[in-house]
């Protein structure tokens, strides 16, 4: 049904090369940004994506219109323990895509929608993620790693720095694309 996984990249990979491989893949993470919370009948949810519709989506347990760190926190430790089949405490790429594949197997589920070519695209995405979270590229996903990216990504979402991520936090500005940042990487060398 999905490709084999990806391989992971030889350590003697190009830092140019890596660097636009990264940037193409934080393009189409977020791609999704600004996209409104229902489109077409489909309303966000926690796999569709770094929107703040779909984080809201993910992690406003109480549904009170705000996520707190709390929350947010509880959420992002309850996935990495489902996502630790052999309970070893690290997630490899087989655990890390296994677990989002659950949530959007259920989401497909839920929406009574077969797996298709967004789907499939998802799962590819997830493996590259994988590439990207594992900072330090060792094969492991840690809980220190992840909480590094859950406090980058709850900062990039708290624009008005009140602990909360609720509708009084402004929308961060657009981002340039991809290629305009590697214009201007380009640029400054």
């Amino acid at each position: 049904m999905h490709e084999a996984p990806l391989r992971r990249p030889a350590r003697t990979v190009t830092r140019p090369l890596m660097m636009s491989v990264m940037l193409a893949a934080a393009g189409l993470m977020l791609g999704a940004c600004g996209t409104p919370a229902s489109t077409a009948g489909h309303t966000a949810t926690a796999t569709d994506g770094h929107s703040r519709a779909a984080f809201m989506a993910a992690h406003d347990t109480d549904r009170d219109g705000t996520v707190t760190r709390a929350e947010y926190d509880a959420v992002r430790h309850q996935r990495f323990a489902a996502g630790d089949r052999d309970g070893n405490g690290v997630l490899d790429e087989a655990e890390y895509v296994a677990e989002f594949e659950a949530r959007l197997k259920r989401q497909y589920l839920d929406e009574q929608r077969e797996p298709d070519a967004r789907y499939e695209r998802a799962i590819r995405q997830a493996h590259v993620r994988f590439a990207l979270v594992d900072r330090d590229r060792d094969g492991h996903y840690t809980r220190e790693e992840d909480q590094a990216a859950a406090a980058r990504t709850f900062r990039g979402h708290d624009t008005n720095a009140d602990q909360r991520v609720d509708r009084l936090d402004p929308l961060p500005p657009p981002r340039r694309p991809a290629a305009a940042d590697a214009d201007a990487d380009a640029g400054r060398r």
